[in-house]
């Protein structure tokens, strides 16, 4: 299988690509590496050491025997985009490049907008590169279960049964987004969902949680590491409490 990774220099890109290809799958990456000057913006960094993608190309080559095929570009413009998408007609495009993180979505007005244009925009230029050029394509696209908010009932996957005033009917489960990103993640979730209405086109929207850990079994060279962020901006509460706890720091779980 040919499989498209969006923001492949990313967490979980750099680590899916090497899973794929050690099961025999054609991978082919994009990134414009926002999260790398995201990061630097607010003068952090990963734990772990990230290497330039020319030297993880490079290990990437030597571990596995092949070439990754990396395109360094903005989804946000449709022509390169499209480009892609026309060249190599990916059997599956697994789409995380987006701007993955609530807090700096939610610093001002600038890095709202950011986040809206970059993952709106980027979502909606790979939905009309499909449905132009490869409307075979399955897309996996990545939500989140922050799309939902927190009610006091369990959520339903995707759809629940509601009666009313009489009539009954199948509808999508109410979004109740808590910050700007998860706002991006809801509208991107409405449009993909059109675009498979009104195209016939496939995608499957994963609602996952938090994802954790540094290491898989295919990072046998340290040049293939993944990232491991820590800061109160970037890093999930659990990689803090886990830095927090190797160095000796208090663990703070109300922010002090």
């Amino acid at each position: 299988m040919k499989v498209l990774i969006t923001g492949i220099d990313g967490y979980l890109g750099w680590t899916l690509s090497m899973y794929l290809t050690d099961r025999g799958h054609d991978v082919l990456g994009v990134d414009n590496f926002s999260r790398r000057k995201n990061v630097a913006e607010i003068k952090s960094w990963s734990a772990t050491p990230i290497k330039s993608m020319k030297e993880r190309l490079k290990a990437f080559k030597e571990v596995f025997g092949k070439e990754l095929v990396f395109y360094e570009g903005d989804l946000t413009h449709y022509d390169f985009t499209r480009l892609i998408v026309e060249k190599h007609k990916p059997d599956t495009i697994v789409h995380l490049g987006e701007q993955p993180c609530a807090p700096y979505s939610m610093i001002d007005v600038h890095h709202c907008n950011f986040t809206m244009m970059n993952n709106i925009v980027g979502t909606n230029n790979l939905l009309y590169a499909m449905h132009h050029y490869s409307p075979k394509t399955h897309m996996v696209k990545l939500g989140t279960m922050g799309e939902y908010g927190t009610p006091n009932i369990d959520i339903p996957d995707g759809f629940f049964d509601i009666e009313y005033r009489g009539r009954k009917d199948r509808l999508p489960f109410p979004r109740q987004a808590g910050s700007w990103y998860h706002q991006t993640k809801v509208h991107d979730s409405h449009n993909v969902m059109f675009a498979c209405k009104i195209w016939d086109l496939k995608s499957t929207d994963i609602m996952q949680g938090v994802v954790h850990g540094i290491k898989t079994l295919q990072m046998t060279d340290e040049r293939l590491l993944t990232r491991f962020d820590f800061d109160e901006v970037w890093g999930t509460a659990l990689n803090r409490f886990c830095a927090q706890a190797v160095i000796g720091h208090k663990l703070t779980p109300y922010g002090e």
